[in-house]
Parts: C-alpha cells; sequence; structure tokens
C-alpha cells in the first residue's frame, strides 16, 4: 500500500500479442434473419517439433549484431556532414535478439519458432446485431514463444439498404408520392427483409 513493499516491479507474466481486426460485410436482410460468416485466418502456431526453441537445447546464442537488445541503430547520410538515424528490427536475427546455428535449426520451422497455420472461424452474427458490433475470438491470433497469443476481432459491417434505414431497432423508409396522390390518397406494396410484403 501507498507505493511500500516494492510491488510495482513484479513480472506480471508474458505480454500478450496484438490483436488482429477483420470487417465483415452484412447486409440488412443477414442482421434481420441472424447470420453465419465463416473467415479463414492465416496465423502463426508455436512449432510443435522443436517447442518453440527453433533448435536443439543449447543452440540458441545471443545475437552479435545487437547485442540481445533485438534492436539497433542506423546511421543514414542525407548529404556532406548530414545523418538521419533510425532504429529498427536488427537484420541479422529478425527482432529476436538472438540467433540460431544453421546446422543446429529446427528442419520444421527453420529456426523461426513458429509455423504458418490456416485456420476457419465461425461468427454467428446476432439477429439485429448493431453495426460495429465485435465478436472475440480469444487467444487465436498469432502464437510467440514469449508473448500470450493475441485475439481475432470480427466486427460487423453493415452496408446501406436501397430501401431502408435502420434507426436503432426501428426501419425508416421514405417515398415520393405525386401531389395528386398526396391529396386524393393512395397505397403501394413494399418488400420486406424476409422477403414478404406488406401494404401501406
Amino acid at each position: 500500500m501507498f507505493g511500500f513493499g516494492g510491488g510495482g516491479g513484479r513480472d506480471r507474466g508474458p505480454k500478450k500479442g496484438k490483436s488482429v481486426q477483420h470487417a465483415v460485410k452484412v447486409t440488412l436482410e443477414d442482421i434481420y434473419k441472424g447470420k453465419t460468416s465463416k473467415l479463414a485466418v492465416n496465423r502463426d502456431r508455436i512449432c510443435k517439433k522443436c517447442e518453440g526453441r527453433g533448435g536443439q537445447d543449447g543452440a540458441n546464442s545471443t545475437c552479435e549484431g545487437c547485442k540481445g537488445r533485438g534492436m539497433r541503430t542506423k546511421m543514414t547520410m542525407l548529404g556532406p556532414g548530414m545523418y538521419s538515424q533510425s532504429t529498427g528490427p536488427c537484420d541479422e536475427c529478425n527482432g529476436t535478439g538472438e540467433t540460431i546455428d544453421e546446422a543446429n535449426k529446427c528442419k520444421n520451422c527453420n529456426g523461426k519458432k513458429v509455423v504458418k497455420e490456416k485456420k476457419v472461424l465461425e461468427a454467428v452474427i446476432d439477429k439485429g446485431s448493431p453495426h460495429g458490433e465485435k465478436y472475440i475470438f480469444h487467444g487465436e491470433s498469432d502464437e510467440h514463444p514469449d508473448r500470450e497469443p493475441g485475439d481475432v476481432v470480427i466486427v460487423v459491417d453493415e452496408q446501406p439498404h436501397k430501401v431502408f434505414k435502420r434507426k436503432g431497432a426501428d426501419l425508416l423508409m421514405e417515398k415520393e408520392i405525386t401531389l395528386l396522390e398526396s391529396l386524393a390518397g393512395c397505397d403501394f406494396l413494399v418488400k420486406f427483409l424476409d422477403g414478404s410484403s406488406f401494404r401501406v
């Protein structure tokens, strides 16, 4: 309490990886009836053969290029006496901070610790889902040995409808009528979202 005890410096476990968002286009009819949408996701999964080590036990060593930091500072000459400084992932270790001897690399992942995998996710879009509604698939994004896998987030992208506009739980429709029709009265049929018609 009140900053005593050194609790602020505790290790809180591995960081979580980035979440990935995918927009799913749905029509007003889809939202009215409900829809199951399938999405193929390409993601990284920890290599099972080397269990995410990238090679044999003891094969990993600190990268000499970045001294294990994973980042390198580069100087670029812009002109006489003018330099630009930029920091980015190390080219030698791809930002991992360690290298693996070629002979000891895992043949399945080529020392990358992860392999590509394709998975089909099924999102059940509920009836009446609003535009921007999010469906979260926890832990279905990229895996990495030192991070928790991120989430795959599917976002409902409602497409404009040629007849109706949505306002909350209501549907609005505008209809142009002539002066004669407004004076004498008129009636017309409107095709609804489920295929049925109603008379106005």
